[in-house]
Formats: C-alpha cells, sequence, structure tokens
C-alpha cells in the first residue's frame, strides 16, 4: 500500500512555530481521558466473522487516550501547537471455538490553531486541526498462539474546546471536549496483505467524542 509522505505536514509544523516571535508565552499540557468511539468497519469485520455466541462488538465503544501537546502564541488571542494522542482498545471472545482478541490503537499527531480567551488566573480556548494518522493493529484468531500485526496512515481532523484554571502562577488545571474523525487507511501486515472483509481489503475510520483532565504549565 502506498504510504503518506508526512514530510511537508512536518515542515509546516516548524515553519508556523517560528511565526509570531513577539509572542514569548508558551504552554506545555499532559492529560488523559475517554473517547466514546464508532468504528464501523472494524465493528462489522469482527461481528460478521468472530463473534460467536452472540458477542457482538457494540456500536460505540470506550476508548482511553493519553496525550500532550505543546502550544506558542501567535497572536494576541491565537495559539498554534502541536498535539500527539495515543488512544486505544481491545475485543476478547472466548468461545468452544477458541479465542478471538483483536487490539487496535491510534497515535495522532495534529497541528492546532485555537482562539484564546485569558483572564485573571484562567483561560478558554476554541479551535481545530488536521493531521496524519497511524493505526496499529494486532489479531489473534482461534487455535493461533501469535498474533498478527497490521498498520496503515491516513489522516484525522479535530475540533476541541477547554478551560484552564490557575493552581499556580504557571500551572493550570486543564480540562477539555473534542470531536474527532480519523481515516486510518488499510492496515497491511509485513507481507503486504490486508484484513478481507466483503471481497476487499478493510479499511478503518473512527468518529469519536471526549472529555480529558490534565495539567498544564505556562512558561
Amino acid at each position: 500500500m502506498k504510504k503518506i509522505n508526512n514530510s511537508p505536514f512536518y515542515i509546516f509544523i516548524i515553519a508556523l512555530f517560528f511565526t509570531g516571535t513577539g509572542y514569548s508565552q508558551w504552554e506545555a499540557r499532559v492529560s488523559m481521558g475517554i473517547n466514546v468511539s464508532s468504528t464501523p468497519d472494524l465493528r462489522d469485520y469482527i461481528n460478521e466473522n468472530f463473534a460467536y455466541g452472540g458477542s457482538q462488538m457494540p456500536d460505540f465503544n470506550s476508548m482511553i487516550e493519553f496525550a500532550g501537546e505543546v502550544g506558542h502564541k501567535i497572536g494576541q488571542n491565537l495559539q498554534l501547537a502541536v498535539e500527539g494522542a495515543y488512544t486505544f482498545n481491545s475485543y476478547t471472545n472466548v468461545t468452544l471455538n477458541g479465542k478471538y482478541e483483536m487490539s487496535y490503537k491510534f497515535i495522532s499527531p495534529s497541528v492546532m490553531l485555537y482562539q484564546m480567551i485569558e483572564g485573571n488566573g484562567y483561560n478558554f480556548k476554541f479551535g481545530g486541526g488536521i493531521g496524519p494518522r497511524f493505526v496499529m493493529i494486532n489479531e489473534i484468531k482461534p487455535f493461533v498462539n501469535t498474533g498478527t500485526d497490521y498498520s496503515s496512515t491516513g489522516f484525522g481532523i479535530v475540533a476541541k474546546a477547554s478551560g484552564s484554571t490557575a493552581l499556580s502562577k504557571s500551572v493550570f488545571a486543564y480540562i477539555s471536549a473534542d470531536a474527532r474523525y480519523d481515516a486510518g487507511g488499510k492496515p497491511t501486515n509485513k507481507d503486504g496483505a490486508g484484513l478481507r472483509h466483503r471481497g476487499s481489503d478493510l479499511s478503518v475510520t473512527s468518529l469519536s467524542v471526549g472529555v480529558k483532565l490534565g495539567i498544564s504549565v505556562n512558561f
């Protein structure tokens, strides 16, 4: 499968971070939270092939997310940031036919642009971004001891609203809500074979909303 060339994406990040150097404030953030996610193609693949005994994968699943972000003010009320998010989930079904297990992960870097509202000891940010998406899947089929790894590259977009309140002069408590759409491409294994479903290779897409809590530091 042809891989997406991400070099222009990273060049774009570097160029934008050196824009607006008259504004010296930087912000770093770490957070974790829960996404409620729908992955319809992956759900149909599992339910139609491996959900023996009625153990269906639901339409919506909870995915754990860990994320970090570094932002830089490029205007009086604008912030440019780079976010990296890692989300994961798994499905397991054990029956007389054996054990089936699939774990799947998204690594989601994004360039973010925020409109900021700042006050004494608080700030709100509203914005969105775009970036490449890296999907990793491990599948273990019944009566097979080792799993098969699949991976792909795609793209995604995110819209986010967040608020922070001061814990000290430069440390803030952080809360956010976001919505994401990720088109992860068609995962393939080391031999170039995909996950076959309905006569074609499976394409992984995800639509999710989430709530995150964390800590941010201004410097």
